[in-house]
């Protein structure tokens, strides 16, 4: 019983840690934002919170699934068929997710009063919000798995999102080399996780605001922003992807375990 009383008082202990550090990482995030003048007050909370969602959410599930998983192999969750696994993995992740989540929903409820964001562009938030927390935390999840370490699993995750995200500022040494860098452009865009914040608010470019206007080529070249499902879809098939990676390294785990 105590261990019980224990264990859920463990688990608010870290809800209530979670919702703290993922605030003021949001919050540290909108200064720099604003201070750099990269968009308006609602533009600038909404990329602080795609930047908290891809710092917090590896660690969450990186931390969630080695403990569940890499400390005993041969619990129960390792007995599991094949699909009954894959659920259960899922499900672990959706759990780890949880205290974003409820951070997520507070702090898009909370832009709606302080920034006047508008409640549609609100209601996109939450949901590009949602799919990155899955896919990041997969990401995550998958380089635990792959270094078997949760730190190791976070930096991995931290690491893809960085290239994708400045993956257009590398395209200006790049140009030195290739003569056209156009037809590059676009898929940089559709791989990049806050290109979806420009398109949900209309109007917002972040390229040619005066800080990064002279560090990318990109403006010098006629290009469009993807729409912001489209990019939340291909952050959905990376996390995918990750997810059946780590499925499949823990089917082959149990079955090294059952052979040895």
């Amino acid at each position: 019983m105590n261990a019980v009383i224990k264990a859920k008082l463990d688990s608010i202990k870290t809800f209530f840690i979670c919702i703290g550090i993922a605030s003021f990482l949001q919050w540290l995030t909108y200064q720099l934002l604003t201070h750099a003048k990269l968009g308006s007050p609602a533009e600038c909370f909404a990329l602080a919170q795609v930047f908290t969602v891809l710092l917090v959410a590896p660690y969450l599930a990186a931390c969630h699934v080695q403990s569940e998983i890499r400390d005993d192999p041969s619990t129960q969750l390792l007995s599991l068929s094949a699909i009954s696994f894959g659920k259960s993995l899922l499900m672990r992740l959706a759990i780890s997710l949880i205290p974003l989540f409820c951070w997520i929903f507070l702090s898009t409820s909370f832009a709606l009063f302080v920034t006047d964001m508008p409640i549609g562009k609100a209601m996109k938030m939450l949901i590009v919000l949602g799919l990155y927390s899955f896919s990041t935390g997969a990401v995550g999840m998958w380089g635990t798995q792959v270094f078997k370490d949760a730190i190791f699993g976070t930096e991995c995750a931290c690491f893809l999102s960085c290239v994708l995200i400045g993956s257009a500022f590398l395209l200006k040494p790049l140009g030195r080399y290739i003569d056209n860098i156009q037809p590059m452009i676009q898929p940089i865009l559709h791989l990049n996780p806050l290109i979806t914040v420009c398109n949900i608010f209309d109007g917002m470019d972040i390229f040619r605001t005066p800080l990064l206007y002279e560090r990318t080529p990109i403006t010098s070249y006629d290009f469009s922003y993807p729409s912001w499902y489209v990019i939340a879809f291909w952050q959905f098939l990376i996390g995918g992807c990750c997810f059946l990676w780590t499925w499949l390294i823990c089917r082959i785990h149990k079955v090294c375990i059952n052979i040895f």
